[in-house]
């Protein structure tokens, strides 16, 4: 008996998938993480600029923004009042970053499987 078996590997077309699979189901994921994480860190003080996170990020694009006037002056500038949020600080991305740098990639290795 004899079988005859073709198969196709094209490297591209799975290039693509996975690319696919990065830019819509991953990379959202992957920045709502990174929102949250940062945001754990965050100046606060009315809750208005961890607000404009949700609302100027883009997690589709993997663009995340804290969108008031006075964000940048936040971030890099002052000494954070720790009374609403005790784990604030400046630079907040940069710290949860430093935290959280190896989860994020669990969370892409996981994601991408």
């Amino acid at each position: 008996m004899r079988i005859n078996i073709n198969v196709n590997f094209s490297p591209q077309n799975t290039y693509a998938q996975r690319q696919q699979k990065f830019e819509n189901q991953v990379l959202p994921a992957l920045t709502q993480q990174v929102i949250k994480d940062s945001n754990f860190y965050c100046r606060q003080d009315q809750g208005t600029l961890i607000a404009s996170s949700q609302t100027a990020s883009q997690p589709s694009k993997g663009l995340v923004v804290w969108d008031t006037p006075y964000a940048k002056r936040m971030y890099y500038t002052g000494n954070p009042c720790r009374d609403v949020n005790p784990n604030a600080s400046l630079m907040w991305y940069e710290q949860a970053k430093r935290r959280n740098h190896a989860a994020w990639l669990k969370l892409v290795e996981k994601g991408m499987k």
